[in-house]
């Protein structure tokens, strides 16, 4: 039988990718831009660039794991199945929520412009997440098979890769609604198309399955092997990618649009790989050191939704005319970005903890907490002062 409990590597991948995300969003939205210019923002910007395709990653590896152990509730459309897709339409909705060009119904209605509607409909990371993982849930209930399922997403994944370039050659506004438009590339505020950032997801499905597979077939006297196996081939899988990247870049030449740091599939290659380095890392951790249920950062990781969008809101979000982010007005260094990025993350372990605390109170402390958080922004969205 499938071990059930959760993985905490993967919760630590996914909870450092979302403490770096507030770093790299407090950097965006308020370094002085003159330290743009260095060479030490060009290595602080690379690094930042690796969390997008960890969280991705993760939110692959998370399905994977979650799947195998309900597969057959999913595959007979029992409560599980259900409650699946309405999560990801939560996700969707929370992702375009978080782009709202003016938070009051009267205002959307009268006073957007055709641009702030295209920024509304980008692919932003959570939209990126939900579709990638609604196509692996359809193709689940299509294939009928874990097997078959993966398989599909490998095919899926280096179609992907290779087409990309291809993709954001062409305004595909001119032919497709924004809606669609905006997941085929990146040409209209798009930060995170399908085109290549599925490609992350799909790698990490494909690599949570083989995972939780290997582990399955180990089961518990094999468990301290299948440990030292999994973080070594975790090794040459990323080592190899990271290889293969580079012959990869002589498919410039057969591209009309290429940007290499963008969308170029051996950009992602190489991204891939060293996700899957810092995936050993992360399994060679939980499995010497271990990790308590109670760790501050598999805590932010379990709830990495509920950070991201909170963070999100505090950094770019007005609230009755203030904005940090117009308030800082690109005035700090790196030693403001710190300590304000630490006393943020520190406030979103907080509110991760209570949540966390009011779930173990009961279903029904957990659902009354949301039914209050929802009556209350409806409201604000009808009669609030809509900035």
């Amino acid at each position: 039988m499938t071990p059930s409990k959760r993985l905490a590597f993967i919760d630590l991948l996914r909870g450092w990718a979302v403490i770096v995300m507030i770093e790299t969003h407090m950097i965006n939205a308020t370094i002085i831009p003159a330290i743009r210019d260095t060479r030490l923002f060009d290595l602080v910007n690379f690094l930042n660039g690796l969390v997008a395709p960890s969280f991705l990653f993760a939110s692959g590896m998370a399905y994977a794991v979650t799947t195998r152990r309900k597969i057959d509730s999913y595959l007979s459309f029992g409560f599980p199945h259900f409650q699946q897709f309405g999560r990801l339409l939560l996700v969707l909705l929370i992702g375009y929520a978080l782009h709202l060009p003016r938070f009051h119904y009267s205002k959307i209605a009268h006073e957007v412009t055709p641009d702030e509607w295209l920024v509304f409909f980008q692919s932003d990371v959570l939209q990126c997440i939900a579709v990638s993982l609604l196509i692996l849930q359809i193709l689940l209930l299509m294939l009928r098979t874990e097997r078959r399922l993966y398989r599909a997403a490998a095919i899926l994944a280096v179609s992907v890769l290779f087409v990309t370039p291809l993709m954001w050659g062409y305004d595909f506004l001119a032919s497709f609604p924004a809606p669609i438009a905006a997941y085929m590339n990146g040409l209209h505020h798009s930060l995170f198309p399908l085109f290549p950032w599925a490609v992350f997801l799909f790698a990490g499905a494909i690599a949570g399955h083989l995972f939780a597979e290997g582990r399955a077939a180990a089961g518990e006297a094999g468990a301290g092997t299948f440990a030292a196996l999994a973080q070594r081939r975790f090794l040459l899988a990323g080592g190899g990618l990271m290889l293969i990247s580079f012959p990869l870049m002589t498919l410039l030449w057969i591209y009309p649009t290429y940007e290499y740091w963008r969308f170029s599939p051996s950009f992602v290659v190489m991204r891939i790989g060293i996700v899957l380095f810092l995936c050993t890392l992360m399994y060679w951790y939980e499995t010497r050191k271990g990790v308590a249920a109670a760790s501050p950062i598999t805590l932010i990781g379990r709830e990495s939704l509920l950070v991201y969008t909170v963070h999100l809101l505090l950094i770019y979000g007005k609230f009755s005319g203030f904005s940090f982010r117009q308030w800082v007005n690109h005035t700090f260094g790196y030693g403001e970005v710190l300590l304000w990025t630490v006393m943020l993350v520190l406030l979103m372990y907080g509110l991760a903890l209570v949540w966390e605390r009011i779930k173990q109170k009961g279903e029904r402390w957990r659902r009354g907490v949301q039914l209050v958080t929802v009556i209350s922004l409806a409201l604000l969205f009808v009669y609030g002062p809509g900035e």
